[in-house]
């Protein structure tokens, strides 16, 4: 009884890491951008300013952002938690890298902003994809 209490501490304090990271969705979403009406919000949703310049007299400015996944795997993370607990954590060990790849990955989003007057914005263009 006492080797089963023993055993069950220690699952519980492995990290699991990879669980964390196949359920996590950080990032920006595509349509999180195209909701957005001021620089502010922009910055607010995590794009970060790599360019600016005008164009017909307007300012543009180009953002950058790691897109968030399609969508949080949950039954990916409930797989790597199954093979913790089978391999009493040993799993860990190729799960991480494995998830670390995935989110090594992931593409960027492009935001092109044209702004009307001031930090209000007339127009996004969106590109999904890798950086080059």
């Amino acid at each position: 009884m006492k080797q089963m209490l023993l055993v069950g501490l220690i699952l519980l304090s492995l990290p699991s890491c990879s669980v964390y990271k196949a359920s996590s969705n950080d990032g920006v979403s595509i349509s999180d951008i195209e909701q957005c009406k001021t620089k502010y919000s922009l910055l607010a949703h995590g794009m970060k300013l790599i360019k600016t310049g005008k164009t017909n007299g307007k300012r543009v400015e180009v953002y950058r952002a790691i897109a968030r996944k399609s969508e949080s795997n949950y039954m990916r993370a409930v797989g790597h938690g199954v093979l913790d607990l089978a391999t009493l954590g040993i799993w860990e060990v190729a799960g991480t890298p494995i998830e670390q790849s995935i989110d090594n990955n992931r593409g960027f989003i492009i935001a092109k902003v044209t702004y009307s007057h001031g930090d209000d914005i007339e127009n996004i263009e969106i590109y999904n994809g890798a950086l080059n």
